[in-house]
């Protein structure tokens, strides 16, 4: 007999036909219980899309708006090597070079004279390429210098296919990172690099420089090639 107390007192709570509550409320109650959470949701939902909104509202498309933490490039080595920064291969294993050569082949596709052309523009050399804004009309998107690969020389790949790695002499390309707002040698020295091959062996670095002008706000970094020559 308890037994069919419990169940009847279970099944009371589920559904009262008395007082016709469900759960222990009435359905006016469960109304107001569901209004009051849609009002709140629909209140969290305008709060968190007005403060998105005025988020979005202090942000450039084109430049991050704190430009405190770089006041110097960094720099990219292609081909990418591990933490070491090494690159080791056998001239004789064309399999051990391979991959270099074809990395730089990709990285230096976007530098061909046709691409250049129709993405960039051409600078005058030796001087700064500034794009101002005028007063409230942002000059938006900034384009860049154009900067073809056949100014790499022996980096190049035009004419050497392998860049050197058969022969022993391989080419590393450094890429200058964007600072937005810099002008390279306007308040001293303009950035440059001074290279070394590791080894025992005398080597005699040579390096192609980039122009001036490629050093301002731009989509496409300016690139240093350095062809390391064994003796």
């Amino acid at each position: 007999m308890a037994k069919d107390g419990e169940k009847g007192d279970w099944k009371e709570f589920i559904w009262n036909p008395r007082t016709r509550e469900f759960l222990g409320r009435t359905a006016s109650s469960w109304g107001l219980i569901f209004v009051f959470y849609l009002v709140f949701y629909i209140f969290l939902a305008g709060l968190f899309a007005l403060t998105m909104y005025v988020m979005l509202q202090t942000l450039d498309d084109h430049k991050p708006t704190w430009q405190d933490r770089l006041s110097t490039p960094g720099m990219v080595m292609t081909p990418k090597t591990d933490e070491t920064f090494e690159i080791i291969y056998t001239v004789q294993d064309t399999e051990s070079w391979d991959i270099y050569t074809q990395t730089l082949e990709k990285f230096l596709s976007s530098y061909n004279e046709s691409v250049q052309v129709q993405k960039n523009e051409e600078c005058v050399p030796d001087q700064y390429f500034e794009q101002k804004d005028s007063g409230d009309v942002k000059n938006n998107p900034k384009r860049s210098c154009q900067f073809n690969r056949t100014m790499l020389g022996e980096c190049s790949g035009l004419h050497d296919r392998y860049y050197g790695y058969n022969l022993g002499k391989p080419c590393i390309i450094i890429k200058l990172n964007r600072v937005i707002g810099m002008l390279p040698g306007k308040d001293g020295q303009a950035p440059y690099i001074t290279c070394g091959a590791k080894v025992i062996a005398p080597c005699l670095p040579s390096a192609h420089p980039w122009p001036l002008c490629l050093a301002l706000i731009r989509n496409m970094s300016p690139v240093i090639s350095i062809c390391l020559h064994f003796i």
